[in-house]
């Protein structure tokens, strides 16, 4: 067998830890991203356009979880490449597209809030659910194309790297490679986080300047579009955890050592399947709509129904706050009549001093 198929030398420890870790991150992503699509499959209240966009990173991390994540737990295991070289530049052309298809699909989100939010005159125009998916399927094909061509023009091609223990791109020039990497991290890494600080900066200040319940609902923002902007925050505020360290370690790597350890490169696609792990937990712990359709999953129907009966008639602030989930907040001074939004959601005029703090 060919030495480049082989891992470098291990401890027994570090390859215990290694597959054991690797295993347990694809069983996460697989179940929890599985989850995710299933809820937004059930639930037609959960089918908005924001949530197009949670549906899509949610397809990306199970491919990321099937293959590349398959690829790199199964030559852990066996400390060499298992799966011949087509798989292996298929895992390679995968962990590049699905990385940077998953950083513009945060930043679509970002822009998404920043409209849905600061701009709500403007969201209905723009974020259209045909829209939305066409931006998805352009963004498919633009960034399939960027990740082909360094090998349609002979500049680099998919190998294993035992290091890595992960197939990715080797290039023909050290020119090439700086070219591509910096056209990475400029695009995708330096560009997509600005905008993404930048939406959210002014989501929050928004939210911060006016009382929510007066100036935003007239608007026609809900509760629960500014609940959904918080979560979405924080998982780009995980997602950008996992990937700034990520990119710090690949360009350690490639611009200042000219190679790395095994201990060292070993993190960069375990940071890619740990971020493949983060959303459907923090949609399960933060997102009220994601964390109820994930109880009635595993919950029989007559107890599930029997349970939330119970809850919302016990309080009046349970009834409030599911209602506040699903409807804007109405003040007598706006004339006091109850509208149905566009996205389904209505105004309480009831409940004027009722009020949501953006922390973060």
């Amino acid at each position: 067998m060919s030495k480049t198929l082989l891992l470098p030398p291990r401890s027994l420890s570090l390859i215990v830890f290694e597959s054991v870790a690797s295993v347990a991150l694809i069983i996460l992503s697989l179940l929890g991203n599985v989850l995710i699509l299933t809820a937004l499959y059930r639930n037609p209240r959960l089918r908005n356009t924001t949530n197009n966009y949670i549906a899509a990173l949610a397809v990306t991390d199970l491919l990321s979880a099937c293959v590349p994540g398959t690829l790199f737990a199964s030559t852990l295991i066996a400390g060499r490449l298992v799966f011949g070289m087509p798989l292996c530049r298929l895992s390679g052309f995968l962990v590049h597209f699905l990385t940077y298809f998953s950083m513009t699909t945060m930043t679509l989100t970002a822009v998404n809030r920043y409209f849905r939010v600061v701009r709500p005159q403007l969201y209905r125009k723009l974020f259209t659910k045909t829209r939305s998916r066409g931006i998805l399927v352009v963004l498919w094909l633009v960034i399939a194309g960027f990740v082909f061509y360094p090998t349609a023009l002979g500049m680099g091609t998919f190998t294993f790297n035992p290091v890595l223990s992960f197939c990715a791109y080797t290039f023909a020039s050290q020119s090439a490679e700086t070219v591509f990497t910096v056209t990475v991290v400029c695009v995708f890494v330096v560009f997509s986080l600005s905008v993404i600080c930048v939406c959210y900066y002014h989501v929050s200040k928004e939210i911060r300047r006016h009382n929510v319940g007066i100036r935003l609902s007239l608007q026609g923002v809900s509760v629960q579009e500014i609940n959904l902007s918080k979560v979405l925050f924080i998982v780009a505020f995980a997602f950008a955890i996992c990937w700034i360290p990520t990119f710090v370690v690949v360009l350690i790597i490639r611009v200042i050592l000219d190679g790395a350890p095994h201990e060292l490169a070993v993190v960069i696609p375990f940071l890619i399947q740990t971020s493949s792990v983060l959303n459907p937990l923090i949609y399960g712990v933060l997102s009220p709509p994601f964390r109820r359709e994930f109880r009635r999953l595993f919950t029989p129907k007559r107890r599930a129904r029997s349970g939330d009966i119970n809850s919302n008639a016990s309080s009046p602030t349970g009834q409030i706050g599911l209602a506040l989930e699903q409807i804007s907040i109405g003040h007598p001074w706006t004339g006091g009549d109850s509208r149905r939004q566009g996205d389904g959601s209505d105004e309480l005029a009831q409940f004027p001093s009722l009020k949501v703090a953006w922390s973060v």
